[in-house]
């Protein structure tokens, strides 16, 4: 499966571990289009094809929802995803029906959103926290 994917060995045993038999339908696409079995930059233990079939198959329609629950990058990377939030916004785009404003706002809101993560971690108690974490504006509608 690694070679006919063009994957590394060890990225094709993490996908069989967490899609199992599904693994080649989320493969499926990068036969047509070769850059969804590249790493994605700045979340380099992810593919393309992964953030895709996030939108496409399992119900993502949001770019937070992709970066922290379909995929764990928002807590494997060194900057929660940030790197890889508009890369990852202009690859589910086109599945999502997100014109460049929506890809904008999600990037956005993303962006506000970890920030807020992070100053909560700055605060003195967990009351305090929850409040600051919290105070990052929800998801813009969809246009």
């Amino acid at each position: 499966m690694a070679q006919r994917h063009g994957i590394p060995v060890a990225t094709a045993e993490r996908l069989l571990r967490r899609y199992g038999t599904l693994v080649e339908e989320l493969l499926a696409p990068a036969a047509e289009r070769p850059q969804l079995a590249q790493p994605v930059p700045g979340a380099e233990g992810y593919i393309a094809a992964e953030l895709l079939y996030a939108a496409s198959h399992e119900g993502a329609r949001h770019l937070d929802d992709v970066l922290t629950r379909r995929t764990r990058i928002s807590i494997e990377t060194w900057d929660r995803g940030l790197s890889a939030s508009t890369l990852t916004a202009e690859l589910i785009a086109p599945v999502l029906g997100w014109g460049s404003e929506q890809v904008a706002r999600e990037v956005e809101y993303y962006r506000l959103r970890v920030a807020a993560e992070r100053e909560s971690q700055d605060q003195p108690d967990d009351r305090t926290a929850d409040v600051t974490r919290l105070g990052a504006p929800e998801i813009a509608p969809l246009a």
